[in-house]
């Protein structure tokens, strides 16, 4: 097939009306490349989606346009290889300001697009064949459309012995998600200063446009096979994980065992978090791995009372 890809800049216009979506993928070093690299060998081997889709490379600034990466994704479809302009770096600076840097190109290049950007970043990986097509459909379905649609991480506490819990994580929705083509435009100037995903969301809510969405989740090593089996879920992001081993793990086919004993899982998973409950009891949730853990189990809890809420409508209905 021969190679798709256009070397652009923020002045280059695309003004087509259309629902083209976006998947940006930002890099750093060529650690990121490598697993870029087996996603895009696991995208092959899908089906081509039903939407219409191009990729955005994002090279920071301090390294340069891989062409493994243009030639790799080339042949998926339409890719833009990009230099992110601002020299901003460190963490979490650096990735925002690299975010921002491929939010005002998407609004200068693509604002006639109703269709969205999918921010994805290494650890990162589809699940499902039709993944696209799927985040395209809930995101359309929507009477008056997002500009952030993601995975929710509610309000994090931890609990303290004869105190009250302290908050430790505020509610947000996790930097791998979909935006607005035009998302740049709906947010205050502040709202480039600070980790960017636990900012923009709080403007985003206020809007009343902030979509939280299932169909993008948190894994771990622990359970990812599992989750592969799971059709809710299209895109995984290994939080806390490593990330050379969680995308091998996402990417391997499922064995006929795993396949064999899926209807398994939910007991798994049940499992798993009477572990993590225990786990926290006896830690008091005080090390990097009870951050995850807690968050993990406050986004069950958040689940279960939407899942309870629904039924109720449903049977008031």
């Amino acid at each position: 097939m021969q190679p798709q890809m256009n070397r652009v800049t923020s002045q280059n216009k695309a003004m087509s009306n259309d629902r083209r979506n976006v998947v940006i993928l930002p890099y750093f070093c060529d650690e990121e490349v490598d697993r870029y690299l087996k996603i895009a060998d696991k995208l092959s081997t899908f089906l081509p989606p039903r939407v219409q889709c191009e990729f955005l490379l994002a090279a920071s600034p301090r390294t340069s346009t891989s062409q493994r990466l243009v030639d790799a994704f080339s042949a998926l479809g339409k890719t833009n290889a990009f230099q992110c302009p601002t020299q901003i770096f460190g963490y979490p600076e650096g990735p925002t300001a690299m975010f921002w840097d491929c939010m005002d190109f998407l609004s200068e290049n693509y604002s006639n697009s109703s269709g969205f950007g999918l921010w994805l970043e290494s650890d990162m990986a589809p699940t499902q064949p039709d993944w696209l097509d799927r985040l395209s459909s809930e995101w359309e379905s929507e009477s008056e459309k997002p500009i952030m649609m993601g995975c929710f991480v509610p309000n994090v506490y931890r609990k303290r012995l004869f105190k009250r819990p302290r908050l430790i994580l505020d509610h947000h929705i996790n930097g791998g998600a979909c935006y607005a083509m035009d998302f740049a435009r709906h947010m205050p100037e502040s709202a480039r200063e600070g980790c960017f995903d636990m900012v923009v969301y709080r403007h985003a809510h206020e809007l009343g446009r902030a979509k939280r969405t299932r169909q993008i989740a948190f894994s771990t090593h622990q359970r990812i096979r599992r989750d592969l089996s799971d059709r809710t879920k299209v895109l995984v992001h290994g939080f806390q994980q490593d990330k050379n081993r969680f995308i091998d793990q996402c990417l391997a086919p499922l064995s006929q065992f795993e396949k064999a004993t899926a209807p398994l899982n939910p007991f798994f998973d049940r499992l798993e978090s009477l572990k993590r409950t225990a786990k926290l009891r006896l830690t008091n949730g005080g090390t990097h791995r009870d951050t995850l853990d807690s968050v993990l189990l406050a986004q069950q809890k958040t689940d279960r009372a939407a899942n309870n809420q629904s039924a109720r409508v449903q049977k008031a209905a």
